[in-house]
């Protein structure tokens, strides 16, 4: 990934901030959402084809997203693969940031299951 970046007057932190390479994409988007609603529902370690199945992403862009993600701490390797089986992926519930996206996913859910939330309607 390119660190070449436009400097603004606002202070960044040496390292860059953490959420943007963690939500590099919408790709990575789906993934962390999708990983953080199977934990609640299921509570276990996914592969990235189980993952590309719900969040619409390729089996490869969640392959991708779960590499990236692992790098940054955000999810830990449960089963590392083998020549048959793909590697498992859990969220790591001690990394910083683990609790405020857990609570910014559910407050995305509320707010898109409103009734009364206004929608985007493209003209024409």
């Amino acid at each position: 990934m390119s660190r070449i970046r436009r400097k603004g007057l606002r202070r960044e932190p040496e390292d860059g901030w953490p959420l943007d390479e963690m939500f590099a994409g919408v790709a990575t988007v789906r993934t962390i959402r999708e990983l953080f609603r199977r934990e609640a529902e299921f509570g276990d370690s996914v592969r990235a084809w189980d993952l590309a199945l719900w969040d619409g992403v390729s089996p490869q862009g969640s392959a991708n997203s779960l590499e990236r993600l692992e790098r940054l701490g955000l999810v830990q390797v449960t089963f590392p693969g083998s020549g048959t089986h793909a590697k498992e992926y859990r969220l790591d519930p001690d990394h910083p940031l683990y609790e405020p996206l857990a609570r910014l996913f559910v407050a995305e859910r509320r707010a898109a299951l409103q009734p009364w939330r206004p929608r985007h309607r493209p003209s024409g």
